[in-house]
């Protein structure tokens, strides 16, 4: 990952940990929490690094919100994917669905959002926390390379 990409994953990490609603009960699940946002689901596309993580929009801040064009509430998460080489964006066009532990299964729509000049490609799944969804998300670039990323992501209450 390039220092600029590093450093755009860290900036929003710290804006969705200082955006939460309420803080950790203790230094333990502080530490839990912060090492679970940490980790995006990572793969390669060629040589572009393509990072996806899941964030529940009841933990997003009102800044957080309006950068994302979303309302902050209960049942939804955005599913959120950048595509890098190096430290500029690459154009992609990404589908994918989610489906819970019941199996209800939900076709993602992305959109592209130029966060300064980074494209970062949000989407809404309805969750109902706490569950688990998995995630099966189809990138192709405007070559034609193509990756698929399946990941796994607890929502929690």
């Amino acid at each position: 990952m390039t220092e600029i990409a590093r450093a755009v994953c860290l900036a929003g990490l710290a804006l969705l940990a200082t955006a939460c609603g309420q803080a950790p009960s203790n230094e333990a699940d502080a530490q839990t929490s912060a090492q679970n946002a940490a980790m995006p689901a990572q793969t390669m596309l060629g040589d572009a690094e393509v990072m996806a993580s899941v964030v529940p929009a009841a933990h997003m801040g009102a800044a957080v919100a309006r950068r994302y064009a979303i309302e902050p509430a209960r049942d939804r998460a955005l599913v959120l994917v950048s595509v890098q080489r190096g430290d500029v964006s690459v154009p992609v066009q990404i589908t994918g669905d989610a489906r819970d532990l019941r199996g209800v299964r939900q076709t993602l729509a992305f959109d592209a959002v130029d966060l300064d000049g980074l494209v970062e490609h949000v989407a809404v799944a309805r969750v109902s926390g706490p569950d688990t969804l998995r995630l099966d998300l189809q990138i192709t670039a405007e070559d034609g390379a193509r990756t698929t990323l399946r990941f796994n992501r607890d929502i929690p209450r």
